[in-house]
């Protein structure tokens, strides 16, 4: 057999060889992660009972707590002082006849000096939309007999934590 056969003998191997291999893609797997932190927020309204005339008590407009956050959350409230105090008067209303509606307890509870739960698991807002979960309560003023006529406030403070979490 001379060279020109042999060459083209290997030329056909090569080329057979080289159509005859199956041809294979590369694979990889990659894990993607993101961490959203939790955002805790709720929005408490203002509220005004309006004339509570002296030695009754009266029921406030309903009013509603908003969880805007991305946790369930459980609402605490308090008053901020002993008393409601007016600018004009020397007299004072007593938080012992100060009472919030409770989703905890059904019913109303008395307000304290410190943080009591009000409001067990609380939604979040929905996904996408950002509605807030709301929630409607009422509170419970008893006046005392012959209180100075005046105009008497006290500020309350809610805390919402993330669901089953101690407050801070």
């Amino acid at each position: 057999m001379g060279i020109i056969p042999l060459i083209v003998a290997l030329v056909f191997v090569v080329a057979i060889g080289a159509y005859s291999s199956p041809s294979y893609a590369a694979t990889a797997s990659q894990t993607v992660t993101v961490t959203v932190p939790e955002a805790i927020s709720i929005v408490v309204p203002d509220v005004n009972f309006g004339n509570i005339t002296a030695g009754t008590e009266g029921t406030s407009p309903a009013f509603t707590v908003s969880n805007t956050g991305n946790v369930k959350i459980d609402l605490y409230v308090k008053a901020d002082a002993g008393s409601f105090t007016s600018p004009n008067a020397t007299d004072t209303i007593p938080i012992t006849g100060f009472k919030i509606f409770s989703n905890v307890t059904g019913s109303y509870a008395p307000f304290l000096t410190s943080f009591q739960k009000i409001y067990d698991n609380m939604d979040k807002a929905a996904q996408g939309s950002g509605a807030p979960t709301t929630w409607s309560t009422t509170l419970k003023l008893s006046v005392p007999a012959f209180t100075e006529d005046g105009t008497y406030t006290i500020t309350n403070t809610y805390a919402a934590v993330k669901h089953n979490t101690a407050l801070p």
